[in-house]
Parts: C-alpha cells; structure tokens; sequence
C-alpha cells in the first residue's frame, strides 16, 4: 500500500516526535519487545487524524479525532539500524499502570516496555513498496498501545497494520497537542439491562472510524483492504466489513457479535471472515456467536471457526506477552493471571504470525487457501478447527 504523499508527510514528522523520545532512561530498567518474526522489520509512525466532516458523536464541542499507529513492514536491507520508542506515552502508561495494578499487577510496569523498530519511516519515495492495508480495533476501553506488539507481528508478514484508538470509548486516548481523552461512554449490556443500544452506537462510530482511515489511507478500491481485531474489536471488524466494501475480510479475535450483521451477516458473498475463539467461548456458548454464524452461512460466502486449545480471552492482547518478558509470570494472582489465559504470549503470536497473514492474504486474492484451514497442522496442534 502507498500512502498518499500529505499522509506521508504527517506521519514523518509526528515521527520525529515520538523517536525523539526513544532513548529509555537507563538500559537496565527497559524491557524490550522485538520485531515479529516474519521475513520483515517494521518501522512506526504515530499520528492524529482529523475528520472534518464528522463532529464527534460523544462529545458535540469538536469534530471527530483518531490516533493512530502505523507499522510499515520494510525488507530487512533497508532496515540498517533499530531504534527503541516507548512502549506507550507516559500518560497513558501511569493511567493504565492505576488500572492493572488493581489486578495484581506491578505498578510501574509499562513505562518500563521500549518498541524495537526501524530508525527509518517508509520506503523511498520514488519508488514505494506497495504492501497491503490491515486496519486494528482493539477491545472495548482499552487502548491501542496494548496490541503493538501483535501489530508488529503481523506487519513482520508483510502487511501495514494501522492501530485505532476510538475516543470516548477507549479507556484514554492522548493528543500531540497534549489533549487526553478518557472513555467509558460505552456501556455493556450486561450493565445496562440488557440493552445492546450503546454498543450498537460504538460499533457504528467505529466502523465510521475505519472508513475515515481508509479514506485517509488513500483506499479507493472495492475489496483492497482488510481488518481485524480483538474482543470488541472483533465485533467492529465484522460491522465495518458490513458498512465498507473496500474490506474485503476480517478477523474476530475472541469477542462477543453485537449489531446488523448478527441478522444480515455481511451481506456480502465475497467477504471471507475468520473467527479465533478462546476454551470456553464459541458458537455453543455465546448466543452471538450463534446468531454470527448462521447469518455468515446465509451469506454463502468463506468462513472458519478456529480455537487456540487452553486459550483464554486475554490471550489474544500484549499483556499476555509483556508479561513473560519482564518474568513475572509466575509471581502473578490468580486474577491477573485471569487477564492473560495460560497460553504463553509468544506461542500465541506465532499462531498468529501463521493464521493471521494467511488468511489475509487469502481473502485479498493474493494467495490460495491454506490447507491449515481445513486440515489440522502438525506443527500448530493447539490449533483446532471448530466449524468451516
């Protein structure tokens, strides 16, 4: 994918913000998260969009705003020298090292991660590598910088992943400008009397969300991008799918289904969609799920329900790989260990960095189907096929 030269432009020099902020402030006290291990290193822009057309649908005073991550995959030649940036901006890492340490967790302890990536922004101008656009929504109030490190796994394949932050529904979303946005406007149905209204908004303002970054991204085409996400996320990927045709599949990593398309599906045959689920949390268990798939199987389009044996939801977030690197795993309660699941991160990115790209591929027309999605694979065996 080639970003339109203005997009570019902002990146590069929002870029030059965060790597002048790289260096930790000892080494001793870093905790580094590497690239992913794909035939590709990965550079990082970080940057704010703004949707002029749209007021922000929580908050009526300002037009809607985004932040952004970008992960360029760069092949490993043009990749001569590595940098560490933060993990996340100190704001956002004191605010959820608050929320976590409520759950057992070590205060302190994400201002201590560093992001090993490229020094260097995209490819040369003159002539830009082309790489495929995969949009990421994370789960419901919970921000971006929790799935760095799986969006430098799937970019490592190839593909430029662009992180979202959703504000007013992410937990806190901080501006360059130094404007911190903190959510929870969201409100589940279990804590709303059952009502599914305020999750049916946020899904439509997240699909709006990745229309505008598709629009910004210079995406022009039916069927040339695709999404994924995680928990909530997974349910925003589904619904953009339904709204935006320039996607052209998606990927729900263990989360609940909630809006149209748990009746109308996607309401497209050529749409393709892979569902990830954790022990306990499938096409049995979760009524929408249920309701998901039957709406998919109308469709007639491709679908697979594929399960991580012995996963848990938090499987499928950093937290379950940031914490082996700092090797407290084992020091943890058993609710903080209830936010990981057993499954040890890295293991789960490899299925991941195996699965993911795949598919995407696949359901973009760049490949042919992968036999791991009909056949089980020898050397993923945690990997079991539930429904295709």
């Amino acid at each position: 994918m080639h970003l339109p030269k203005s997009f570019s432009i902002l990146l590069s020099t929002l870029g030059l913000i965060v790597l002048a902020q790289a260096a930790p402030t000892t080494i001793n006290e870093s905790l580094i998260l590497p690239q992913g291990h794909g035939p590709f290193r990965s550079s990082l822009k970080i940057a704010e969009l703004v949707d002029k057309s749209r007021v922000d649908p929580y908050n009526e005073t300002h037009t809607r705003r985004l932040m952004i991550s970008v992960f360029s995959p760069m092949p490993v030649s043009e990749c001569a020298k590595t940098v560490l940036i933060p993990y996340m901006p100190s704001v956002v890492a004191d605010f959820e090292s608050d929320i976590m340490h409520q759950y057992g967790y070590p205060e302190g302890l994400w201002s201590r991660f560093q992001l090993e990536v490229c020094a260097s922004g995209a490819s040369k101008e003159e002539g830009p590598q082309k790489y495929p656009l995969a949009l990421f929504s994370p789960g419901l109030e919970t921000t971006r910088h929790f799935y760095s490190s799986l969006a430098l796994e799937i970019a490592s394949y190839g593909f430029t992943v662009v992180t979202i932050d959703h504000p007013y529904d992410t937990d806190i979303v901080a501006f360059p400008d130094g404007t911190v946005i903190h959510g929870g406007l969201v409100i589940r149905p279990g804590n709303s009397n059952g009502s599914t209204a305020s999750v049916e908004k946020a899904l439509a303002v997240r699909a709006k969300d990745a229309s505008f970054v598709l629009d910004t991204c210079g995406i022009r085409d039916v069927e040339s991008a695709v999404m994924f996400g995680h928990s909530f996320g997974g349910a925003a990927a589904a619904n953009a799918l339904y709204s935006d045709r320039r996607l052209k599949g998606g990927v729900n990593l263990d989360g609940s289904i909630w809006g149209p398309v748990l009746s109308a599906g996607l309401n497209n045959t050529s749409q393709d969609f892979l569902m990830f689920e954790s022990e306990g949390h499938d096409t049995i268990h979760d009524p929408t799920w249920v309701d998901f798939w039957a709406a998919l199987e109308k469709d007639g389009g491709w679908k697979r329900e594929l399960k991580i044996k012995e996963s848990g939801h938090g499987s499928y977030w950093d937290v379950n790989i940031l914490v082996d690197i700092a090797k407290i795993r084992e020091g943890l309660d058993e609710v903080a260990q209830s936010l990981i699941g057993p499954v040890l991160g890295e293991r789960v990115w490899k299925v991941m960095g195996r699965y993911l790209p795949s598919f995407l591929n696949f359901a973009l027309g760049r490949r042919k189907e992968d036999k791991i999605f009909n056949v089980p694979s020898k050397e993923y065996p945690e990997v079991e096929i539930v429904r295709k």
